[in-house]
């Protein structure tokens, strides 16, 4: 990882995905990890369950930290955490890619700055 960059997290909601109904999980994961590559991640393993009858859960170890994705698609909802050090991995595109494959009418993205154990505060609790 890209020591010299803070690492961020990015919170995705994607609501109202009008195409998660008619995509089977294979494709969704598939679709995640297209999505991340075109973004400059490195994917170097990968984990997925699905819940029958509900949705999945999707986690890929990336060389730059990691990203996973949830969907309901009873309720066309996707929620996707990516998390990275490196400026390499252009995350946001890879939530705009993913939003328009989705099809999400409503997109919600919280960019959550983390410590990098060089940058702690002093009010932590431990």
């Amino acid at each position: 990882m890209d020591r010299s960059v803070p690492p961020i997290l990015y919170s995705v909601d994607l609501l109202e995905c009008e195409a998660l109904l008619a995509i089977g999980q294979g494709e969704i994961i598939a679709t995640f990890g297209a999505a991340l590559r075109r973004a400059g991640a490195t994917i170097v393993d990968e984990v997925s369950h699905t819940f029958p009858e509900t949705g999945l859960t999707c986690v890929f170890i990336l060389s730059e930290s990691h990203a996973v994705l949830h969907t309901w698609p009873e309720t066309g909802t996707v929620n996707i955490d990516i998390f990275s050090c490196s400026t390499r991995l252009k995350s946001l595109e890879a939530i705009d890619d993913l939003s328009r494959a989705f099809g999400a009418r409503r997109v919600t993205v919280q960019e959550v700055p983390r410590a990098d154990g060089r940058h702690a505060s002093s009010g932590e609790r431990h």
